[in-house]
């Protein structure tokens, strides 16, 4: 299974130190041109641009042509736009994005989404996170916004979440889903929520 990233989700799971769920859950993560120079500004912080610029196993990054065909508002960034069209060029399972404006367009694109705390949910269902709530909290220190709900009840989203994944899982679903998270009861915006492809 391969994801493509925008900044925020490498950037943060970095600096918290758990990149290596992403190794974990994908075979590879790629990121556009854009992605990179964001992630190894001067800006950057320290950590973040080494592991980055180290160039690990699992990480690719990938030049993005953009064309006069593709047509995006103006207000999305240049990372955002180049993520979105690799998704599309190489067909990744998952597109890994946090930003509001950059999911509602790949979601409208038909672009499978998960963000940071997907990726650490779906981590946690897999029992690669031994503390939950403590990488939550981690992830509020580094300047990650949670909503106060779940920071209040990461077991419950926890549970919730595994039950919703073996639910996927049970029901012969295959491919790429094309929602995420309904918001109804979990307050976890952010799930990962396509069925396994094998």
């Amino acid at each position: 299974m391969n994801a493509v990233s925008n900044t925020t989700p490498l950037r943060y799971l970095t600096a918290i130190r758990q990149e290596h769920l992403l190794a974990q859950l994908f075979e590879k993560v790629f990121v556009p041109t854009a992605v990179y120079d964001e992630l190894t500004d001067p800006k950057t912080p320290e950590d973040v641009r080494t592991t980055v610029v180290s160039l690990p196993a699992w990480l690719e990054v990938r030049a993005v042509r953009e064309t006069g065909a593709a047509t995006f508002p103006v207000t999305l960034h240049r990372g955002e736009r180049e993520a979105i069209l690799l998704a599309e060029a190489i067909r990744a399972d998952v597109l890994l994005i946090d930003e509001q404006i950059g999911r509602t367009i790949a979601q409208s694109r038909n672009i499978p989404l998960s963000g940071t705390l997907g990726v650490v949910e779906r981590a946690d269902s897999m029992g690669l996170v031994s503390d939950f709530p403590q990488v939550l909290k981690e992830l509020n220190t580094s300047g990650f916004f949670i909503a106060e709900a779940l920071e209040l009840q990461p077991c419950g989203v926890t549970t919730h979440a595994k039950k919703r994944n073996n639910r996927t899982e049970n029901s012969g679903e295959r491919g790429r889903a094309r929602t995420f998270d309904k918001r109804i009861k979990s307050p976890l915006l952010y799930q990962l929520s396509y069925a396994p492809t094998s």
